[in-house]
């Protein structure tokens, strides 16, 4: 089983619609997928209880920061584990971390969303040193303007890779929620970011 996770400190930055948008385009390959709701707000597991069946994904929540004791459980029943993290840097962000596999990072062209990389930073370093971290990729999301010089810039400055694709604003992205497909075009890049962050 592969384990991707997404977290940011900062809420609104498109965590959870990417995460499901990952499951839903993983689950279309007939991989069995399990998408994991560890933000207490509750927005995956509530989308799982309306169209998890629709698209094959099992979705389960997990309020407890241990996650990385658990994965063992689901080895043998799922092909992918996606974790929906919570808005915030706490020991639920740290068992995500000491989870995954690949840890993807969406973030907007908005100098808030970047400053609250720094302390995701310190993190996974001392979770690196510890052996106990997996590979970390930014993606750039919900972007109306590109991001200016100044923003690419400190982003590029973090320990991480950033990928070249950005994922723009699209009111599709919304209708997730309402039990709709991955927007044109998305589902194939969604899938390459979760395989390519475990290369």
């Amino acid at each position: 089983m592969r384990i991707v996770a997404f977290v940011h400190q900062k809420g609104g930055t498109g965590k959870t619609t990417l995460a499901i948008g990952t499951a839903i385009a993983l689950a279309e390959t007939g991989a069995r997928v399990l998408l994991v709701d560890a933000d207490v707000q509750g927005t995956a597991s509530e989308w799982g209880s309306r169209w998890g069946q629709r698209w094959n994904v099992v979705c389960r929540s997990q309020m407890q920061p241990i996650i990385h004791e658990q994965t063992a459980r689901f080895e043998r029943m799922f092909d992918w584990m996606i974790v929906d993290g919570p808005p915030n840097v706490s020991e639920m962000t740290a068992s995500i971390f000491k989870a995954a596999d690949g840890v993807l990072i969406p973030i907007r062209p908005s100098l808030p969303d970047i400053w609250a990389l720094e302390n995701l930073a310190a993190l996974h370093e001392r979770l690196t040193a510890e052996g106990n971290a997996g590979t970390v990729f930014v993606v750039w999301n919900q972007v109306v303007d590109p991001p200016t010089e100044g923003m690419v810039a400190q982003v590029s400055a973090m320990p991480w890779r950033v990928s070249p694709r950005l994922i723009p604003w699209d009111a599709a992205w919304m209708q997730l929620m309402e039990g709709a497909p991955v927007p044109d075009n998305s589902g194939k890049y969604l899938r390459a970011l979760a395989t390519g962050i475990l290369s």
